[in-house]
């Protein structure tokens, strides 16, 4: 089987129960994430090990870079108070708190020295995109406007009014997350006969708005959906 899933942003809870009670994942499965494993919810820190165990253990998971890693690994690399604000301002404090990291208070950007730097490599190396035959996987979406699309990397994770072009793709549907949307409105683009991009992140951290706290399954064979309602918070 193969299956998408969309944006975690720290629910560890619910992302196990997606993947070990409602879909059961096996070792046989391929497991695409589009990216956004922190930030916002209570447990980064625990998606992240979990996420790295997994492949260690022989899952085939695999993943591509969301937003707020991006707004991380910028704030680790440039160590400046502008790029450190702006993860701030996007979640990032319950990230850290995950890690038992309080020296941001006094320190500032100096305190993501304290970050496993094991964790920081895994975020550095995830990919933009991931191509197969029949879709492509990134985080918001792909410039296909840009004179080299797949050069377009910002686009990747931060467009909000990406298309997709078919000619351009290779005739491939585009999975991805990035803005939060009801199920009601993933089931439109699923119950199609023939997409062009799909967008599963169902919310999961907006627990209580109507139609999302969801974290959302994919089957890229059958496009049915898969979901579990945010047990984390």
């Amino acid at each position: 089987m193969r299956y998408a899933i969309g944006d975690i942003h720290g629910c560890y809870k619910t992302l196990v129960k997606l993947l070990d009670h409602n879909l059961q994942i096996s070792k046989n499965d391929e497991v695409y994430f589009v990216g956004d494993y922190i930030d916002r919810g209570p447990s980064s820190r625990q998606v992240v090990d979990f996420l790295v165990e997994r492949r260690q253990q022989g899952f085939h998971f695999h993943m591509v870079r969301g937003n707020h890693e991006e707004m991380l690994i910028d704030a680790w690399v440039q160590q400046k108070p502008d790029p450190f604000m702006l993860w701030m301002l996007n979640g990032a404090e319950e990230t850290l708190a995950s890690y038992g990291i309080e020296s941001h208070y006094r320190l500032g950007e100096a305190a993501l020295k304290e970050l496993p730097e094991s964790h920081i490599d895994f975020l550095r190396k995830l990919p933009y995109y991931l191509q197969l035959d029949d879709y492509l996987v990134v985080h918001a979406g792909v410039n296909f406007s840009a004179d080299e699309p797949f050069k377009d990397t910002r686009s990747m994770v931060w467009c909000r009014d990406c298309k997709n072009n078919l000619k351009k793709s290779g005739n491939r549907i585009v999975v991805a997350g990035h803005t939060p949307i009801p199920l009601y409105e993933i089931r439109k683009h699923t119950d199609r006969k023939r997409t062009s991009m799909i967008n599963i992140d169902a919310g999961c951290v907006y627990k209580g708005y109507t139609d999302m706290g969801n974290l959302v399954a994919l089957d890229l064979d059958s496009l049915n959906l898969h979901w579990e309602a945010n047990i984390d918070f």
